[in-house]
């Protein structure tokens, strides 16, 4: 552990995976430290059946086989990836500009550190009604799924209006018996696409209804700002309320955006020298929180400390197609 690094790299998740990838590509010497017992992040680990649509080149790819995909991308370049570690702490020396890293497990060093911790510690924004936890230990509400299977030949309530909710509905739509998608607005927070998709599907929407009690056998709805009432009988109820995010202090200097995101220049360093940030985890003006940007900001991030930092050794320059060609 204690051997000097070129790059650290916190958070196994799609980009941070990638960015290992970059950074190995380029010639750096890489490490990546992973809290999870397994890499890949949320979407491996909230939603690995879920497909997703937005990356660059596929046209659509599931939560697990992208991280399968990164993991043999990552493969191709010297690295080292210790998982179920957790950093706890991230301090430079102020004399050999070098970081320390002191995780639950020991002490790294590394010249360059990159974030990508995503959205911190997650937990799920829950319906706080009566019985609530009851039905989530009997499996009967959850969060996310794991397996689609579980949800076969099911009647189904998903709750929420964002595009998780959606792409939910319109995934559950093909092993489930019946969908209802239960939403507290009119219109949805979702892309127009996924709107125009669900239009066209059989799911049965419930709109602009809240849950306001839960029995053994479903949900009891009102609909806003009205005392109508509505009965749904439902085996198994998906809430799809977002997340709320915590994000782990890890050095006290690093500014934070009023989000709670670690803000970070066009460059991706943050206001530590050497300490840059990608995916989720970063703010700054005109950010999207799309996962294929955060692939483009670990490579502004990597590109941009090789020009600063000094390293022992010659980097790799050029393009992968000339690097790893035959």
């Amino acid at each position: 552990m204690e051997n000097l690094y070129d790059l650290t790299i916190i958070g196994a998740g799609p980009v941070g995976l990638y960015a290992g990838f970059y950074a190995g590509m380029r010639g750096m010497t890489v490490k990546i430290i992973e809290a999870l017992e397994e890499a890949g992040g949320q979407p491996q680990a909230l939603y690995p059946d879920k497909m997703i649509y937005d990356i660059a080149g596929l046209p659509e790819i599931s939560g697990a086989a992208l991280a399968e995909n990164l993991l043999t991308q990552l493969a191709r370049v010297p690295h080292e990836l210790y998982l179920d570690e957790k950093v706890e702490n991230i301090s430079l020396d102020d004399e050999s500009k070098e970081f320390k890293l002191q995780t639950d497990k020991g002490t790294h060093r590394s010249k360059a550190v990159l974030l990508t911790t995503g959205s911190g510690l997650l937990s799920p924004r829950k319906l706080n009604l009566e019985g609530e936890e009851e039905l989530h230990k009997l499996g009967r509400i959850n969060y996310f799924i794991k397996n689609l299977e579980e949800y076969s030949g099911k009647e189904v309530a998903v709750l929420g209006g964002g595009d998780s909710a959606l792409d939910w509905s319109l995934m559950l739509e093909k092993v489930a018996k019946k969908v209802h998608l239960v939403h507290r607005r009119s219109s949805f927070r979702a892309h127009a696409l996924t709107v125009a998709e669900l239009e066209k599907s059989t799911v049965e929407v419930h709109t602009p209804y809240l849950p306001v009690f839960l029995s053994t056998n479903g949900l009891v709805l009102q609909r806003v700002k009205s005392e109508e009432i509505q009965k749904l009988e439902v085996e198994k109820i998906l809430v799809n309320y977002g997340m709320m995010t915590n994000h782990v202090d890890l050095n006290e200097k690093i500014a934070l955006s009023r989000r709670g995101r670690i803000q970070s220049n066009r460059q991706q360093e943050t206001n530590v020298t050497g300490l840059y940030v990608a995916g989720d985890a970063s703010d700054y003006e005109g950010k999207a929180p799309l996962m294929s940007v955060g692939f483009g900001e670990a490579v502004l991030a990597i590109n941009d400390m090789t020009q600063k930092l000094k390293f022992s050794h010659s980097l790799q320059t050029g393009h992968s197609s000339s690097l790893f060609g035959k």
